[in-house]
Parts: structure tokens; C-alpha cells; sequence
């Protein structure tokens, strides 16, 4: 139950981010956009925090929707079992590159 639970919370959270994101980006002026605005935001901790729970927001929310379509549709258990191993240990990997790319 938790894991549905999540799935539907981190829905949630793309939805708002993505509303931000776009309203920050394309409606609030061209000078957003530019190299040294975004470096200058990326620069603050508030928009570190928000890219992280973002990132990690769609990595759970896309892996496991790709989880439970593996576990709907793929017959063979063989290969099913190397989908679901992937669908777990991708978003991990993904994770850690997306966290080095914030912080560092």
C-alpha cells in the first residue's frame, strides 16, 4: 500500500514542480532562462533541494510505472525478472548521477 501511496504523492509533486517550472520559465520573462540566471538559481540551496526531490520524484514515479507494466504484461519470468531487477537498480544509478550533477 505504501508504494501505490507514494506513486500517487510523487505524482503530485511532478505536477506541481512542472507548474512552477513553467511558469517560472515561460511566463514570468525572458531573462530566466539565461546562462547566468540559471547559474545564479541552481546556486541557492532552496533550488537544489527542489531539483533533488524532483529528480528523485520522477525516478520513483517512472520506475515503478514501468514496474507494474512489466509485471502486467511480460509473460516470460526469465525476462521479467531481469526487467524488474533493471527497473531497480537503473533509477539508483540515475539517482546518484543526478545527485553528483546538483551538488557537485
Amino acid at each position: 500500500m505504501w508504494s501505490w501511496l507514494l506513486h500517487r504523492i510523487t505524482g503530485v509533486i511532478l505536477v506541481v514542480g512542472l507548474l512552477y517550472h513553467f511558469i517560472l520559465m515561460h511566463f514570468m520573462g525572458h531573462d530566466n532562462y539565461s546562462y547566468n540566471a540559471v547559474m545564479q538559481r541552481l546556486s541557492e540551496p532552496s533550488w537544489k533541494i527542489f531539483n533533488i526531490v524532483f529528480l528523485f520524484s520522477a525516478l520513483y514515479h517512472g520506475f515503478y510505472g514501468l514496474n507494474g507494466v512489466v509485471t502486467e504484461y511480460v509473460r516470460n519470468n526469465s525476462l521479467k525478472r531481469i526487467l524488474k531487477f533493471m527497473a531497480f537498480t537503473v533509477p539508483i544509478g540515475l539517482a546518484f548521477y543526478g545527485f553528483k550533477i546538483v551538488f557537485f
